[in-house]
């Protein structure tokens, strides 16, 4: 064999086995290294706290520490792009939510695909409210319905992302209701409820739990739903406030790059489905706005697939544009 040739061949022997350590780190006693969760709203919201509950857990049952990150923007975007750019070696997770389907439908090129990734587990379903600042004198829906139609473009409400859950529930409920309040985007549901306590915008499409964390700042008006919340049963579902066509629900989802193995994730759906159903985490998930249903990737999946057609007719029907 000459010079070159044998040259060759090991270069070629050298790239395979450096394309086969992610592989194998990954499966060799997983885990054996600290492993990145990446959420896609700024820390110190209920999808943080939830996560980091978790993460808590995960570092008990596996030994490895479990880093909760936040990559907040562009309604998560930011996040997911980098998610999708990262080894399929089961170190590196993304906690998302429903902008990560609408960024698909919306953006030209919001940096990854939806193939560029795979579910994993959905953690919990989070009934997305509507909530107003207490100054604003409304107590019902129908009473913001009615003062919306005496004040056309003048109310306004927040959500925690252009595209978000919170974005289209409003829009729906522009839809529904006949009405037109503006939607302001924020980077999360922690700055949408600071700017709605400091009377900045009048109303915000958040999680339940979110917005019932300023019991004497806001007052939640309905919420996202087939039945009311066990743990805010003053605060009724659309539906039920005669408005049933806004039905987009909110969940907090587990995804992996695409390529994983198998094994791995099937570990950590396992793992992570048995924490999230723990009895002693349920009250402080309900306190934070979620239920927890713990849906292995086939279920997950399947509602996404509905999730998006709905997504798909608002933006198609002119609702809802970046």
């Amino acid at each position: 064999m000459s010079v070159t040739r044998r040259d060759a061949l090991h270069s070629l022997l050298g790239l395979v086995g450096a394309a086969a350590l992610p592989n194998a780190r990954a499966q060799a006693g997983y885990p054996n290294a600290p492993i990145h969760m990446v959420i896609p709203v700024p820390a110190g919201g209920g999808q943080d706290a939830m996560m980091r509950m978790v993460g808590a857990k995960l570092t008990e049952s596996w030994g490895q520490p479990v880093l909760v990150e936040s990559k907040a923007g562009a309604s998560g975007a930011i996040a997911a792009a980098a998610v999708a750019k990262s080894p399929a070696d089961g170190y590196t997770f993304m906690l998302s939510y429903s902008a990560f389907l609408s960024n698909t439908v919306l953006q030209p090129n919001p940096g990854y695909k939806l193939s560029d990734f795979v579910p994993v587990a959905m953690l919990a379903m989070s009934p997305i409210a509507i909530g107003v600042r207490s100054s604003l004198g409304v107590n019902t829906l129908q009473e913001l319905i009615a003062l919306a139609k005496k004040q056309p473009g003048k109310l306004t409400f927040g959500s925690y992302g252009q595209g978000s859950g919170g974005h289209f529930v409003g829009e729906e409920l522009n839809a529904a209701a006949g009405i037109d309040m503006v939607h302001v985007p924020y980077k999360g549901e922690a700055p949408a409820l600071q700017d709605l306590v400091g009377g900045q915008i009048d109303a915000a499409i958040t999680s339940v739990g979110g917005l019932s964390r300023f019991p004497d700042k806001i007052k939640p008006l309905a919420l996202v739903g087939l039945s009311r919340s066990p743990r805010y049963k003053d605060v009724p579902t659309f539906g039920e406030a005669g408005l049933p066509a806004v039905d987009l629900a909110g969940w907090g989802g587990l995804f992996a790059p695409a390529g994983t193995p198998k094994a791995i994730l099937n570990k950590v759906t396992a793992e992570v489905n048995r924490i999230i159903l723990l009895p002693e985490l349920a009250p402080k998930l309900q306190d934070l706005g979620f239920e927890p249903v713990g849906w292995g990737p086939d279920k997950m999946n399947a509602f996404l697939n509905g999730q998006l057609a709905k997504i798909k007719k608002l933006v198609d029907d002119g609702r809802v544009k970046v």
